[in-house]
Formats: structure tokens, sequence, C-alpha cells
């Protein structure tokens, strides 16, 4: 009875990784050549097997996951849909109009290579930040080249607040010292 008990135990994680692996190939929430973040890592999924799923990371490392860690997590799927949205958060000072600064975002963002025109770009006014008052530019890409896609949109506009002559805040702290009298 002990042995069949040991035995049972022993092939728990074995069959909770089968029951998974059983679980992603009928769900597919993701595919080979899907680029996921799962279990806690991210990368392209190479092959999806019965008890593991393989994934190359952005760096080149291999990563084997077993299945049942990954049914058990949160699975994204980053390159399901073919548009992806790319953020450019970015603040300026107060001393900065606000219609200026839209016009000058959105003539930034309007030209940059890659931006899709449907869904539109968008610049949206995010909060007023203890040195800065917030914005975010919002471009739509396809998902292939989205990463080239922020990383021009992050380029403009920055090019465009220095043209326009609109600066970019940074933290600053006032230190007052005391002296006692004398």
């Amino acid at each position: 009875g002990a042995a069949g008990l040991a035995v049972g135990l022993a092939f728990q994680g074995t069959l909770s990784n089968f029951s998974a692996g059983i679980m992603l190939l009928v769900f597919r929430p993701y595919k080979v050549g899907d680029v996921v973040n799962a279990a806690g890592q991210t990368g392209k999924v190479n092959e999806i097997e019965l008890f593991t799923t393989t994934l190359d990371t952005p760096d080149n490392r291999r990563i084997i996951i077993p299945n049942g860690t990954i049914f058990g997590s949160v699975i994204e799927n980053i390159t399901h849909h073919p548009q992806r949205r790319a953020d450019v958060e970015v603040g300026v000072d107060y001393s900065a109009d606000i219609q200026k600064t839209r016009e000058t975002l959105e003539a930034a963002v309007k030209g940059v290579e890659g931006v899709l025109e449907d869904p539109a770009p968008a610049v949206v006014l995010t909060g007023l930040g203890g040195s800065s008052v917030d914005w975010v530019v919002r471009a739509w890409a396809n998902t292939s080249d989205w990463a080239a896609v922020k990383e021009r949109t992050t380029v403009a506009v920055k090019e465009a607040l220095d043209a326009a002559d609109i600066g970019i805040p940074y933290p600053t702290m006032d230190v007052n010292l005391s002296q006692p009298a004398s």
C-alpha cells in the first residue's frame, strides 16, 4: 500500500502536466510561432508537447516550461492579433500651452513610418504629475512592426517637442539648509 501511495504521488506532477498539455492542445491559447508571456517567461513558442512547452527568448535562450505551470497561470499571447498599439508616455513642463502641445504631438505621430491610419493615432492628456503635465501618444502598428514603430514614435515625440521648444521636465528637489543662529 505504501509503495502504491509513493508511486501515485510521484506521478501526480506528471499527470498534471499531461492533462494540462491536453488542455493546451484542445483550447489552443497559442500556437507554434506565437510570442507569449506564460508562467512568467516571455518568448516565441518553439514546440508544444504533451508535458512541456518550449520557448525561445528574445536573447536566444531556450526555456522549457511544464504545461501544468503554464495552464495554471495567466497566458498572454502577444502576437495573436495582427495589429498592436504602441503607447509612448511623455511629460511636459507645466508652462507649456496645452493646445500647442497636443498639436505638436499629433503632428509628430502622423509622420512616423509604420503607424496605421485605421485605427487612427491618438494623443491623450492623462494627468497632472508632480513635475509635469502627462500625455500618452497612442499609435497602432502591424504586430510585426510594433517595436520599430514604438521606437520611431518615441524619437519623433522627443524631436517634435524639442523643435517646438516644449520642455520635458525631470524631477528636482530643493534642499534648504538652516544653520543655528550665532
